[in-house]
Order: C-alpha cells, then sequence, then structure tokens
C-alpha cells in the first residue's frame, strides 16, 4: 500500500477526495491531512508518506514552501500539485522545484486514481533501477561522488584540515559551517548482499544529494558514513535526526535491510570530525550489544546516552581505561581489561602497588561512567568496592579483575538504564501534554517537542521508536478514546464530539473513526 497525505485549507476539496475517491479498492491510503501547509510539514516529519498531494495557496506556509521544506528532508516523497485555473503559473514553479505531477481543480476521481497509478509505476522504476549495480556505478563516477567519498574518508582519518579544503574546492564541496557531526549507519548484522548493499547506496546518495551542501556520503570499515553540517546546535540536531529518519524510512521502503544508525559527538571545527566518527563508531557498539540493544531503537546518539551538561559534573581524573570503556557492551569488557593489563606489563601488574593501582583506576572509570549518565557513584557502587571499603583490598591481579568486572558490569547496566530511563522521562512528559491538550485542534508535533525540550526530528525518533506508533498515531487514539466516551451521551451531536476531541471538520472526524474503529459515529452509538 502506498500512503497518501492530503494538504488543502479548502475543507470541501478535502472532503471531495477523501469521500468521493476509492481508497478501498486501490493500492492507496489516505493516511492524513492538514488544512495549512505548516501543519502539513510537522504530520508529514511523523507520518512519511509516499505521495503528497497539496495545494498551492494556503495560509500559514503556502504549497511552494511545503514543496522546497518536503524536497530538501523528504526527497523519495512524490508531490502532486492541485491548483486552481488561475495558479498555472504557479503550478510551473512547483515543477521546477522538482514536482511531477499537478492537477487542476476540480479534480475527479478518475484524474486523481490515474496520477497515482502513474506515480506507483515511477515508485517501482525507482526501486528496481538502484538495484542496478553498473548503471548506479556509473552515475556515480560520472557525479564525483566517488571523489567526495574518498576525501569524507580521509576527514574522518584525520587527514589536516588545509588539505581538505583544498582538495574539497574543485569538488563544489563546501566545509564552512558552524557545526559537524558524523553519522555511521550499518546496515545489519547478517550478511547483505551487494543489490541490497547498492540500492541502499542509492537511497543514502539521494539523500546527500537533495541536503543542499550540508550533508556528504561517504564509506569507511564496511560502513557508510554521513558528515552533517549545521549553523548551530539546535540546527544540527534538527538536520541531523530528520536524517536519520529519512535513512531508516527510504532504505526499509527500498530493500529488507533494517539498519543501524549512530550519530556521534557535535564538534565545531573541521579538524575535530575524526573525534565525532569515533564517538560515532563507539556508539554502534552498544546498538550491537544482546544486552542494551532495543531492536526497535535503531537511531541513538550521543545526546541520548548522556545529559547535555554531563561533562561539567565530571572533575575527577579521566583513566587511561575511560575511554574504551563508556561506550562498551557487557561482551567486551574482559578484552578491554586484558588489554589494560598488557599495556602495564604482566610482571609489573602483579605487585600489590599495582594491584590497589588498577582498582583505583576502575572505580574511577565507573565513577566517571555514572555521572555522564546524571547519576552519583556512591549510590551506584556498593561501599565495598570503593577505595576505603573494607573488600575494595585484592591479594592477586585475579581477584582484583573479578572485581573490576562487577564493578565494570554494575557501570554499564547503570547506563543502560538510564538510556532507557531517559526516553521514559520525555515518553511520560510528551504524553502527559498530549492528554492535556488533545482538545486543542491546532495541537502538532512541534507544540509536544517544544515541551520535552527536543527538537522536531529528535523528538518523532524517541516517541516512535519508545512507544512502537507515530506521535500522529497515538494523538488520534487519545482522541478517538474520548470521542468513544463521549458518544454514550446520546444528547451530544456527533459534531459537537468532533469539536470537543480536537477536529474542527465534523467529516474528517466521522471518517476516522469509522477507518479505526470499522463503525460510523452513528453506528457505534446504536451499539451501546
Amino acid at each position: 500500500m502506498y500512503k497518501v497525505f492530503l494538504a488543502d485549507d479548502e475543507i470541501v476539496v478535502r472532503e471531495g477526495i477523501r469521500s468521493n475517491f476509492p481508497w478501498e479498492q486501490t493500492d492507496f491510503i489516505l493516511a492524513g491531512e492538514a488544512p495549512d501547509g505548516e501543519m502539513a510539514l510537522s504530520m508529514l516529519q511523523d507520518i512519511k508518506p509516499d505521495i503528497l498531494i497539496t495545494d498551492i495557496r494556503m495560509p500559514f506556509m503556502d504549497g511552494l514552501e511545503l514543496c522546497r521544506a518536503v524536497s530538501a528532508t523528504m526527497p523519495w516523497m512524490y508531490i502532486v500539485i492541485l491548483s486552481g485555473y488561475d495558479d498555472f503559473a504557479y503550478a510551473r514553479e512547483a515543477i521546477s522545484l522538482g514536482v511531477k505531477e499537478y492537477l487542476l481543480k476540480p479534480v475527479s476521481g478518475q484524474e486523481l486514481l490515474q496520477v497515482l497509478n502513474h506515480i506507483a509505476d515511477r515508485i517501482r522504476e525507482d526501486k528496481r533501477q538502484q538495484a542496478n549495480l553498473r548503471s548506479y556505478r556509473d552515475q556515480l563516477a560520472s557525479s564525483g561522488q566517488l571523489l567526495k567519498e574518498r576525501l569524507l574518508l580521509d576527514l574522518i582519518s584525520g587527514a589536516p584540515e588545509a588539505e581538505v579544503i583544498e582538495r574539497a574546492r574543485p569538488l563544489q564541496m563546501s566545509l564552512t559551517a558552524g557545526r559537524y557531526l558524523t553519522m555511521v549507519i550499518d546496515l545489519g548484522q547478517e550478511p547483505v548482499s551487494a543489490e541490497e548493499t547498492r540500492a541502499a547506496e542509492g537511497v543514502l546518495c539521494r539523500l546527500s544529494e537533495s541536503s543542499g551542501g550540508t550533508v556528504y556520503l561517504g564509506q569507511a570499515q564496511g560502513r557508510f558514513v554521513m558528515l552533517v553540517m549545521g549553523d548551530d546546535d539546535n540546527d544540527i540536531e534538527e538536520r541531523t535526526y530528520g536524517l536519520a529518519q529519512s535513512v531508516r524510512f527510504d532504505v526499509e521502503r527500498n530493500t529488507d535491510l533494517k539498519p543501524l544508525m549512530a550519530i556521534g559527538t557535535t564538534v565545531r571545527a573541521l579538524r575535530e570530525v575524526p573525534h565525532s566518527y569515533a564517538d560515532a563508531c563507539a556508539l554502534l557498539r552498544t546498538l550491537h550489544s544482546a544486552e542494551s540493544a532495543n531492536r526497535e531503537r535503531r537511531i541513538v546518539g550521543m545526546l541520548d546516552i548522556a545529559p547535555k551538561d554531563s561533562l561539567s559534573l565530571v572533575n575527577v581524573k579521566v583513566p587511561q581505561i575511560y575511554e574504551k570503556m563508556r561506550h562498551a557492551s557487557r561482551h567486551e569488557v574482559d578484552q578491554i581489561l586484558s588489554d589494560y593489563i598488557g599495556s602495564i606489563g604482566q610482571t609489573a601488574a602483579q605487585s600489590k602497588l599495582m594491584i590497589n593501582y588498577i582498582f583505583v583506576d576502575i572505580v574511577l572509570c565507573a565513577s566517571r561512567m555514572i555521572r555522564d549518565c546524571g547519576g552519583e557513584p556512591q549510590e551506584v557502587i556498593p561501599s565495598a568496592f570503593q577505595p576505603d571499603g573494607t573488600g575494595a583490598t585484592a591479594a592477586t591481579l585475579e581477584e582484583a579483575m573479578a572485581m573490576a568486572r562487577e564493578l565494570l558490569g554494575r557501570a554499564l547496566d547503570y547506563r543502560d538504564d538510564q538510556g532507557s530511563a531517559r526516553y521514559g522521562v520525555v515518553i511520560r512528559k510528551a504524553k502527559a501534554y498530549i492528554d492535556e491538550s488533545f482538545s486543542n485542534p491546532d495541537l502538532t508535533l512541534r507544540d509536544v517537542a517544544g515541551h520535552v525540550a527536543l527538537s522536531n526530528n529528535h523528538f518523532c525518533t524517541v516517541f516512535s521508536q519508545e512507544t512502537g506508533v507515530t506521535f500522529t498515531e497515538y494523538l488520534t487514539a487519545v482522541r478517538l478514546a474520548k470521542a468513544r466516551e463521549l458518544l454514550r451521551d446520546r444528547q451530544m451531536r456527533t459534531s459537537d464530539v468532533a469539536f470537543s476531541v480536537g477536529y474542527n471538520d465534523p467529516h474528517y472526524f466521522s471518517y476516522l473513526f469509522k477507518k479505526n474503529t470499522g463503525l460510523s459515529p452513528r453506528d457505534y452509538r446504536k451499539g451501546e
């Protein structure tokens, strides 16, 4: 099924398309609608339909602005322009923005079906072409993409900043920005076929090319890497989580793959990009961890695992082992400890003085990890494991390592639990706000995201991964649950019920009610 979204400020137009088109008899489903471009964009970020049908002239954000925003952030989406006869010039401008189809009002069901079938054919053809390995690599070579990929690989590997900038000029790559970060994309742990890999690469390349020079694509160590650039912290957060959602949606739509995405630290200088890349790679290991990975949590960033101000909470020595441990999983602890002892030397590590030093180092490492997650070490680490505890000494290196494994295990468990807890706080706060505000017909994802202090795309990612439904689906469910309750009052008109639960259009309310319950409001009331 192909999801269709409708944006038009005229209720009669929306109702005509909603009611007169034979949705149930086709491969298309009406996934949502909005009366203006601003509300539509917020819903599109959440629903991610295959096809957008939009009017040219709308309040707050007109159809052309909406087309520009969609083309830049969701390039897979096919756009159909609705226009009156006098708006033909606007329709021509929309076509210049990449819109391939337009319809003149009023639209008949037959005309719309013809256009939607044509788009469905093109979606299938796009998918087939992306699987054509040879033509796709030829296309990349002719566009200079392979040279850009090599440059990005050198950048994340630590090539001098001046050299990178000089090589970028002939490739028309602008690398000037206020903020940078990297996102590492793993297509999966299972063997991935060359066809699927190339199809996924086609998706990533398309997203990069549509970014307006703010995203560049490369490959390293068998994974895809995307360099994202933004003006400030808020801008790059919004861009990156929107990009990650687009990657997930479009790759899963075109292949059978379930990509994992790890978002590194935001940095302020091009020379610091390798640090962002190293953090993203380390974070990816936690996504692969059997103990900590939530299989629905396929997008995770540094912002999701520690408070933004966590560094200010730490005033202790940073142990040598900390950098390796902070993103490790349980099964990596033994190897990290082994490497750590190896760096000291087996002979030196046998002395009682060095055993004590090693244990203190481990305590400092675990304490730092706990503080990074906003916790207090003394509340997580048993007193016996603290340096002044009665059980803190070990006679042999083997005893010290056994204690270290337990201590670091506790720190890792706390880190993973706090990651889930932080999400839980966001979700509980968001749901409470929705429960209080669902009757407001102008309530949008933007409002709720602002309430929980996340960017739109970051909130959208967190909400859908943690609840298993989109924001729009959850809001609809809350509204319809209240509507079922109100419909028990037989004195209350259906239109008044619609208004009470946040729908200005009673016909759209009735459509949603039947779509979700299988009964019209009237039939539901009869059955009560």
